[in-house]
């Protein structure tokens, strides 16, 4: 077997294994800087991830958004270069539309969730609650539909990922 062969087969082997584990990792938790987060990983990259910054944090370092906040990100290729100004989060089949605000980067869009007047904390509560208990979770934006993983979901959003600190 000559060398490129062998670089070939171990890239390959490589690239198998972090799309497995991003798969099996399913939901997860977390803190960082001052802001605690509760998400999801898609083995082509999308995340699903609440955010929860600490008000106090946030006086201190600028950089820290305070207050809770979602976070979807999708590769481009997903969206075919739309960006979106509403996205479903589908629990056992019932969608509810989310309105975000999208910001492109090179190789994926971020769209964001923040509470405000016309779709605040009160509206994504039940969104919660239903992902804690699903069987099935769906993520769509423009045209895209990702299936998410939904093993450690329960655990993840046990804590409400809404009320901060």
């Amino acid at each position: 077997m000559s060398k490129r062969s062998i670089a070939v087969l171990t890239l390959g082997l490589a690239l198998q294994g972090s799309a497995a584990l991003a798969q099996s990792e399913g939901w997860g938790t977390g803190y960082q800087m001052g802001t605690s987060y509760a998400g999801v990983s898609g083995a082509d990259g999308t995340r699903l991830t609440f955010y929860c910054g600490d008000s106090a944090a946030a006086r201190a370092n600028p950089a820290i958004a305070s207050g809770p906040y979602l976070i979807a990100v999708l590769p481009r290729t997903q969206l075919k270069d739309a960006l979106p100004a509403v996205i479903e989060i589908v629990a056992d089949g019932k969608a509810t539309r989310v309105p975000v605000t999208a910001q492109a980067g090179i190789d994926e869009v971020e769209l964001t969730w923040k509470p405000d007047a016309g779709f605040g904390t009160t509206q994504m509560k039940p969104v919660v609650a239903a992902l804690r208990d699903a069987k099935r979770i769906e993520l769509r934006a423009g045209d895209a539909a990702i299936l998410l993983p939904i093993e450690g979901v329960a655990k993840a959003l046990a804590d409400d990922p809404l009320h901060c600190p």
